[in-house]
């Protein structure tokens, strides 16, 4: 092997457990579709907690609440090769249509559940309902995900979430248990 062929390969292994080495998750809950895990970056001392689920294709869908109390639905997949912008997009639970703003990065989507009442709204129909499509704003599928054991899920992120906002009134640190 060549020695700058060797130098980048110990440098993108090297790499690979340094972004492992950041992050430390753990998985808290496990039910039907879906698993709940809490993760702290210990670069910037930061938590979050997610709760998501898989379908065959691959595709990802993730409610994920962060320590500062800003928590964000995401949709991954990793065949999209998304321009980084804004864009409008659809999420069917059931027979309820939502019209979502948020963002494309990469291989991902993601929107801000930032007001109260409609978020909790959102969240609670993902409880109560039996599957999701993503659609995009001319209206073709582009998943379906089960919620099957997402009213389990989402009530232990709640659990989490309430955990990983709790401030040490005595130090600056974030103690989520």
């Amino acid at each position: 092997m060549k020695p700058i062929l060797l130098c980048f390969l110990f440098l993108v292994a090297g790499s690979g457990s340094a972004i492992a080495e950041r992050y430390e998750s753990s998985n808290l809950f496990a039910h039907k579709a879906w698993k709940v895990s809490l993760t702290y970056d210990t670069a910037d001392n930061k938590f979050w907690c997610n709760a998501e689920t898989y379908n065959r294709s691959g595709q990802t869908l993730s409610i994920t609440a962060y320590d500062s109390g800003f928590a964000a639905v995401f949709f991954f997949d990793n065949r999209w090769r998304l321009q980084e912008r804004k864009i409008s997009f659809i999420v069917d639970i059931d027979y309820s249509r939502w019209t979502v703003d948020g963002k494309a990065h990469q291989s991902g989507i993601s929107a801000g559940l930032n007001n109260g009442k409609t978020a909790g709204k959102f969240v609670g129909e993902l409880a109560a309902g039996s599957a999701v499509a993503l659609y995009n704003s001319n209206l073709a599928r582009l998943a379906t995900f089960s919620l099957s054991g997402s009213k389990a899920a989402l009530l232990k992120l709640g659990e989490c979430w309430n955990n990983i906002q709790k401030r040490d009134p005595f130090g600056a640190s974030t103690d989520p248990f």
